[in-house]
Order: C-alpha cells, then sequence, then structure tokens
C-alpha cells in the first residue's frame, strides 16, 4: 500500500526559513571579518602604526640603607631615561644630542637605525633630564625610572657597594643582600595619543604596583665611618701607599662601626668602577702578612699553652741560629734579658722566636684556626678572602718561628681586628655583623643582628695579661706615637715585608697598628693598615700609629668614654 506523504505545517517552513537566512548571514560577517584582518585597509594600517603599543621593563624603587642612627646611605630617587623611535627620528637631529649626552651617543643615532625601540641613556637625574626636556625633538623620547643614589657619596662606599645600571646589586651589602632590596623591573607600556605624544603607561589593573623591596640598617656609625675614612686617606697619601685600610668595632657585641678602604670611590659616577683598586675592598678583600701585630695573639697562646708565663725571661743579643736560618732584630739589635711585658714593648722576634719552640705545633696551629685565621669571618658583605696558613706538617724548620713573629701567614684587617678584640673582650673571639636589622616591605623587622661568639680562645686571666702588655707598648714602647692623653689606649705596631715570588722584597713593606680602647675597659678596637709606603718612614710605629691616634681622638670628641675610664695619670 502506498505510503502518503503529509504536508508540514506553515510555521514550521517559515521557521527554517529564517534560520537559514540567520545562518547565513552569520557566514558572510565571519568571511568579512577574516577578510579586513588578513588584509586590512592600508589607512587603518598608518593609524595604527602612529599609535603603536611596546612594552619595557624599566628600574623599580629599591629598599633604603640606613646607618644605625637612621641616616639615609643608599636611597633610590626618580630619574629619567631617553629612548629614540627610529620611526619618527631624524638623523639630522643627532647634533642636538651631543650635549647633553656625549659625542659617542649623537655618533650613534646620527644614522639610520632598525627597529622601533633604542635606549638612548637610562636613569639621568631629574634636574638635568628636566632641563633637556625644555626643547622637544621629535623621535625623541622619555620614561620614567628609579635610580640609585649615595647622598654622601664616597662615604661607606666599600661598605654598601653598588648596582648596575637595572638596580641589581654588584658589590658590597647591595650585593650581599640583593634579594631584599631588590624590586623586579617594572613592565611599562608604551602608547601614542592621536597628536602622536608618548604616554607612559604602569602595568597593572590600578597602574600602580605595590613596592616588594626590603630596608636594611647597618651597624656602622657615619660619624666613626667619616672620620675613619678622612685620616686614612690623608695618611695614606701623606705616606704615598698604593693601599690602605681600618675596620673599627665594638668588641663586646662585634658590631663593625666603622669599615674604610683606600683607596676610595664614588658610586654615583660609574666612571669610577673601572679603577679595580679603587673598586676592592681592602679590609675583607686583601691578604698580607700581618707582621708585629700577630705577636700578641701568638703570645697569648704560648700563655695558654703554659709555654710562657708572666716569670718567663727571654735573652736576646740580636741575632740567634735557628735550624738552618738566621733570626734577627731590627738592625740585629740586642734587648737583653726580657720578661713577656717587655717582649712585647720591644717587639722582640729573638724572644717570640724562643717562645714558639715551646708549643707544639698542632696546638699551636688549632689556636690559630680558633683565633679565626684560615676562614672567613662570614661577615655580611661578598668578596671577603679566608686568607692563608699553612697545615702543622709544613711547620717544619724556622717555619713556627716566622709565624709567630707574623711572617709565612696571611691574614685580612678584619681577621686581625676581630683577634685583637678577643683581648679586649676577655677571651671570646665574636663574630663581626655588619646588619643592624632587615625590614620587608610591609615594614616587619625579619631579621636583627647580635652577638655571636665563635670560640672563647684565651682565658680572660690571660686577657687582662695582654691588655696591660700591649697598654705599656703605647705608653713606653714602640707604639708611642699612639699615645693620647685624651683617653688610654692599648696597642701593637707591626711592620711586614712583602713577598715576592716566595722572596721579600726590599722596599716593600705593610704598615699596620692595632689596638682598643679605653684600656681598662675597651668599648672600640680598631686597625689601621698602609700598603707600600714610600720614603724613609715605613714602620707601623711611624706612619699608621699617628692616624691611629687621630681617629681615637676625633672619635673621643664625638662620643666621649666615661670619666671613669679617661685616661689615668702617669704617675
Amino acid at each position: 500500500m502506498p505510503r502518503i506523504k503529509k504536508n508540514e505545517p506553515e510555521n514550521i517552513r517559515r521557521s527554517k526559513s529564517v534560520w537559514k537566512a540567520v545562518y547565513l548571514v552569520l557566514i558572510i560577517l565571519a568571511a568579512g571579518t577574516a577578510w579586513i584582518q588578513l588584509s586590512p585597509d592600508t589607512r587603518v594600517v598608518r593609524q595604527s602604526q602612529r599609535q603603536y603599543w611596546a612594552s619595557v621593563a624599566v628600574s623599580a624603587s629599591r629598599g633604603e640603607i640606613n646607618d644605625r642612627n637612621g641616616i639615609p646611605l643608599a636611597v633610590s630617587v626618580p630619574a629619567t631615561s631617553f629612548f629614540i623611535d627610529p620611526k619618527y627620528w631624524d638623523p639630522k637631529s643627532a647634533d642636538l644630542l651631543s650635549k647633553p649626552f656625549g659625542e659617542n651617543i649623537a655618533k650613534k643615532f646620527s644614522k639610520n637605525l632598525l627597529g622601533r625601540f633604542h635606549w638612548v641613556i637610562r636613569n639621568v637625574p631629574k634636574e638635568k633630564a628636566d632641563a633637556f626636556l625644555k626643547k622637544e625633538i621629535p623621535g625623541l623620547y622619555t620614561i620614567s625610572e628609579r635610580i640609585r643614589v649615595y647622598p654622601h657619596g664616597e662615604l661607606a662606599s666599600h661598605v654598601l657597594g653598588y648596582c648596575d645600571i637595572d638596580d641589581y646589586g654588584q658589590a658590597g651589602v647591595e650585593l650581599a643582600w640583593n634579594h631584599i632590596l631588590f624590586s623586579p623591573p617594572r613592565t611599562r607600556f608604551m602608547t601614542r595619543d592621536s597628536k602622536g605624544k608618548t604616554l607612559d603607561i604602569m602595568g597593572g589593573k590600578s597602574g600602580v604596583l605595590k613596592n616588594t623591596s626590603g630596608s636594611i640598617r647597618l651597624t656602622i656609625d657615619s660619624r666613626i665611618q667619616q672620620i675613619m675614612e678622612w685620616r686614612l686617606s690623608e695618611g695614606a697619601k701623606a705616606a704615598k701607599a698604593s693601599w690602605g685600610a681600618g675596620v673599627c668595632v665594638d668588641p663586646n657585641t662585634g658590631e663593625v662601626m666603622a669599615l674604610a678602604s683606600y683607596p676610595s670611590l664614588d658610586p654615583n659616577d660609574r666612571k669610577n668602577l673601572k679603577d679595580q683598586n679603587a673598586v676592592r675592598n681592602n679590609a675583607v678583600g686583601r691578604v698580607f702578612e700581618p707582621g708585629s701585630i700577630f705577636k700578641p695573639i701568638t703570645m697569648s697562646i704560648a700563655v695558654e699553652t703554659a709555654a710562657a708565663n708572666k716569670n718567663s725571661t727571654y735573652n736576646c743579643r740580636g741575632t740567634m741560629r735557628l735550624a738552618d736560618k738566621s733570626m734577627s732584630e731590627v738592625n740585629k739589635r740586642a734587648h737583653g734579658l726580657q720578661d713577656l711585658t717587655h717582649v712585647l714593648m720591644n717587639s722582640c722576634n729573638i724572644g717570640m722566636s724562643i717562645m714558639s719552640m715551646g708549643v707544639p705545633r698542632h696546638q699551636a696551629y688549632g689556636m690559630l684556626r680558633q683565633f679565626g685565621f684560615g676562614e672567613k669571618t662570614e661577615i655580611e658583605l661578598a668578596g671577603e678572602e679566608s686568607g692563608l696558613i699553612k697545615s702543622p706538617e709544613e711547620w717544619l724548620g724556622t717555619v713556627p718561628a716566622n709565624i709567630f713573629i707574623g711572617q709565612g701567614i696571611a691574614i685580612t684587617p678584619l681577621q686581625a681586628v676581630m683577634a685583637i678584640g678577643s683581648i679586649a673582650n676577655g677571651g671570646s673571639l665574636l663574630k663581626p655583623y655588619l646588619i643592624a636589622e632587615v625590614q620587608d616591605s610591609d615594614g616587619k623587622v625579619i631579621h636583627k643582628g647580635g652577638r655571636r661568639v665563635r670560640y672563647q680562645v684565651m682565658s680572660p686571666k690571660t686577657a687582662e695579661f695582654m691588655r696591660n702588655a700591649m697598654k705599656m707598648v703605647v705608653s713606653e714602647g714602640g707604639g708611642k706615637l699612639a699615645f693620647t692623653e685624651k683617653v688610654s689606649i692599648s696597642g701593637k705596631t707591626g711592620t711586614a715585608q712583602i713577598a715576592t715570588g716566595g722572596e721579600y722584597t726590599k722596599g716593600h713593606y705593610v704598615a699596620s697598628f692595632v689596638g682598643f680602647w679605653p684600656s681598662e675597659k675597651p668599648k672600640y678596637v680598631m686597625i689601621i693598615s698602609l700598603g707600600e709606603p714610600q720614603g724613609a718612614r715605613y714602620y707601623g710605629g711611624q706612619i699608621a700609629a699617628p692616624i691611629f691616634k687621630a681617629i681615637v681622638e676625633d672619635i673621643v670628641q664625638v662620643s666621649p668614654p666615661e670619666k671613669d675610664l679617661m685616661k689615668t695619670e702617669l704617675n
């Protein structure tokens, strides 16, 4: 039986027709849109090029570094960076760049360039940039950044360090604590308005991103730092020294009050960074043979090991045959019979050499390591050296005697001052520290520096004996030029020859003075070292001791000791 076809209702037929028409329109619109995107009108292309977007990573605000009293030592301030869009730049305008930016930059942009973005110069101080911006040059545009500034110039430059063009720490505290101080670069989007003027828009939903950098407060006292740098530079220039170093520490806490290196540099002027002698931090990054400033350390070892005591005597005839070599005094001067105090007062090499023979080499080596020699102090600075000390298996022949007089061992000025600090504080070798406090971006304290004992290197009794002996060195011995009526000083001079190719070179010395004050209850311990002074005066007692004295007297003016600790009458 044949099937009968039913007719669709009229309303259904109409609905299908409508949907077919809709689909057709959508297809036509999609095709048109695709065609416009793939083959845009040339007029639209030209307009978009006039109002293009570009993303540029620029430096953000870096965290502040302040001294112990809140004085800012390193801050970030607004700066202006210049760039060129080659599409709108006329190379004939390059001469206009020579006066503000220099001939090299002008030459670079005197020819046609590819691309759409080229830095001209970055981080120009705002005042200088504003003066130049008074004259508009087509194709030259600006962007706002932050620049690292050291408001006091050279002050504490070797402590602070410096940053690169993108504000990333490269030396000193800036490098060692970059993870705290550094704020990641911000992305800025560059576009043009309808008049062709460049608009600088900060990325982010609100246009302003939160600063993520923390801040640091140092143990440094800017007043003492300024005094030390001034006196060290003055003394180094007078002695025609090639380098110098100074460190002042609180012997009771380990806080570094001042740390200076000569020659100095101003991190605000990047041209200075080419001078490697100025960039080097001699206080922690240079090792040298200490000479006689080492004798208080080795004498205390002899006392602690019972190889010597206050009743011990040593007969100095000016020279002495030891193993296969001769030990001698300066100018072979004989000191005669001496006790421990006079051995130190006269800086007697023969007495110290005889003393070394009574201390087992392995024991002496171990105690020197406890004093911190041969290893880093772990101060919060990049670039610290550990020094060099021979293994006890190498202590043969005259090696022990040489080490007891400060030869055949390499140390840093910081290691020396911390070791002498153990005498000042009663026998504890402390860890030095520069960072008093660290805060995160929210102001929360996340780190606090504090006293930390590394080793108990001597008994309080031995420390007291050594303090008194070192006081006699200044009042009646070889350190007289460090003597002052303002406060009592204990100290020791040192003059060491510099070895070249395994041989000591005549005329090349390191002159040093190390000491502490007030002698009765030390508040400061300090070292001054001058490398390779030129001229007839090169002994530590001649050129380093007077610098030490001048610094002490200046510090007493700004931070006077208590009356009961003032210099006692000579009688």
